[in-house]
């Protein structure tokens, strides 16, 4: 019968000790033990994270590309482009900017959206989709770049509320308020909308 976990590591400590490698067996025990713990709650993590990506009604996506190289007119098409996939029915996205007065107004343009989850699509292929359309403006596996996670229905509403509202740090109102006159500026509209909120 084959050994696993807390037992096999302990009888592979003794097995080294016979064979004259010196150690405290006490001390290796307890760190064994530590180590098997930390494994057991670690995949007990894992498999708690994947059935709430699978089992999740709503993805939340960010996409920040890099606007020295991306025009944002480049930007906006790509976008509007992944949001206009047949098996995206139900959405909420805004493009924000982080300029803080009129002379920095568009510096750090960005995109937030809320999408429902479809029924017939997998975490794992509505990932590959959304990554593959924005790798036209950032690198997608970098989470400074994108972010695309699963959310409850709870962090839904948090997050219309972050996107649509007044953001709840005031370090960003400022930001804010040059959302509205560059959006009005380059005709964006405040959010698009289909059957979220």
């Amino acid at each position: 019968m084959e050994k696993h976990g807390e037992e096999y590591y302990l009888e592979q400590r003794m097995i080294n000790s016979g064979l004259g490698i010196e150690y405290d067996i006490e001390y290796h025990k307890l760190q064994d033990a530590l180590f098997y713990r930390m494994y057991e709650e670690r995949y007990k993590y894992l498999k708690k994270s994947a059935e709430i990506k699978e089992n999740s009604k709503y993805y939340w996506i960010c996409v920040n590309p890099n606007t020295a190289i991306v025009p944002l007119s480049m930007f906006v098409n790509k976008m509007e482009k992944m949001m206009s996939k047949k098996w995206i029915t139900n959405y909420l996205y805004v493009y924000e900017q982080r300029g803080e007065n009129e002379g920095e107004a568009g510096k750090g343009y960005h995109f937030h959206a809320i999408i429902e989850k479809p029924s017939n699509k997998s975490y794992t292929h509505i990932f590959r989709e959304i990554s593959n359309s924005v790798n036209a403006v950032c690198d997608s596996s970098n989470f400074n770049f994108f972010v695309f996670s699963a959310i409850s229905e709870a962090e839904k509403e948090r997050k219309i509320e972050y996107i649509t509202g007044r953001k709840a740090e005031p370090s960003k109102w400022a930001k804010q308020d040059m959302d509205i006159i560059w959006r009005k500026k380059v005709g964006l509209k405040s959010h698009y909308n289909i059957g979220i909120i």
